[in-house]
């Protein structure tokens, strides 16, 4: 029996990546700032966008890019809440940031921003006594939203991001607070009830934040942040209702959000940062165009502007247009000494197909 599930484990999963299998080809071609801070003081009782992390991208069912945030004077206060902001020429420049979220007296934060069909979705995290998933939606382009549903999972948050499988069905990844296993909520009925499945973890139990892509096999790939310098994986064969148990991929990273996406034409974008622990930065970009099998060589997306301490380049997301430009949207964090701001920053992107 044990000869048999170890067969069929090789099946599902491919060996460890091998990771430079071709040169990069990603190439970068606009940058710019989504939104700046307002205040570097984390203890201004007026600072209320001081502090920006944790973004989210989607592209709108009108083709215009939607970016969401959670932005405060610092991580958890009170006053944190859900900012937007939208662009209206493929994310070359961004429009006012207005608020979007904000449960009065508890911290929203953790945004995850995905579009099925012509409906956008809006999941985050809020303290209500106790942390708990929340979902919106919007039928009408982002201008107006139901009222916040909490899911009912308990010291749960999600992260990363949503996706419409092949088959219709919505997946959302969730982990449980503290970098410990991650899984996804699915609905089959368009996002009006949500059930959980997986509970994905590393031998130590850790499997935060997950970020999920369904490849051209119709297999579903999770990658998985852990504590142990190396980005972990785990593949669902049935649409994410059972998981495989995790393997190590072979590349490395802090213990920080990746993001993962799976092009129209099939090839696997990774963004994340390459560690060692704790450093939160460069932030690179690698390409599998073998259901990440093998990675290319990495591109740098951004790094700190100056090489001094208190730098975080972080949390990155993706998102695929209309022409397959992506867009990637990250957080650009400064902390020191009575000191504390965040901004968010974007960049469009090119994956050069291959010669045939």
């Amino acid at each position: 029996m044990k000869h048999i599930l170890k067969l069929i484990a090789a099946l599902l999963i491919p060996p460890l990546a091998a990771i430079q299998a071709e040169t990069s080809p990603i190439q970068i071609t606009d940058r710019t700032v989504v939104f700046t801070h307002t205040s570097t003081d984390p203890k201004d009782p007026a600072n209320t966008s001081g502090y920006n992390l944790g973004p989210s991208i989607t592209v709108l069912p009108d083709g215009r890019l939607m970016a969401a945030w959670f932005s405060s004077p610092s991580e958890g206060a009170e006053s944190q809440r859900i900012v937007q902001a939208f662009s209206s020429d493929q994310g070359r420049t961004w429009g006012e940031a207005t608020v979007l979220q904000d449960i009065a007296g508890k911290a929203d934060f953790d945004p995850v921003l995905f579009v099925a069909g012509k409906e956008a979705f809006l999941f985050f995290s809020a303290f209500d006594p106790q942390i708990d998933i929340y979902f919106r939606r919007s039928s009408d382009l982002a201008k107006t939203w139901t009222e916040p549903v909490k899911i009912n999972q308990p010291n749960h948050t999600t992260r990363s991001n949503g996706i419409q499988l092949s088959t219709g069905e919505l997946l959302v990844p969730l982990h449980t607070r503290g970098t410990k296993a991650g899984g996804v909520m699915k609905s089959r009925d368009g996002g009006k009830t949500w059930t959980r499945f997986g509970a994905v973890a590393n031998p130590e139990g850790q499997g935060g934040e997950p970020t999920i892509a369904e490849t051209k096999s119709g297999k579903i790939h999770m990658m998985l942040r852990t504590k142990d310098g190396l980005l972990w994986r785990s593949i669902s064969a049935d649409k994410g209702e059972t998981w495989s148990a995790p393997e190590k991929t072979g590349l490395t990273a802090t213990s920080s959000a990746s993001h993962l996406l799976c092009t129209r034409d099939g090839t696997l974008v990774l963004t994340y940062n390459p560690g060692p622990t704790p450093l939160r930065f460069p932030l690179i970009m690698r390409t599998s165009r073998d259901d990440g099998l093998t990675w290319s060589e990495p591109t740098l997306l951004a790094d700190r502007p100056a090489k001094v301490g208190g730098w975080s380049i972080c949390y990155p997301a993706l998102t695929e247009l209309a022409d397959g430009t992506l867009a990637a949207i990250w957080a650009q964090i400064k902390g020191s000494s009575g000191e504390l701001y965040g901004d968010i920053h974007s960049a469009r992107i090119r994956i050069a197909t291959l010669a045939k």
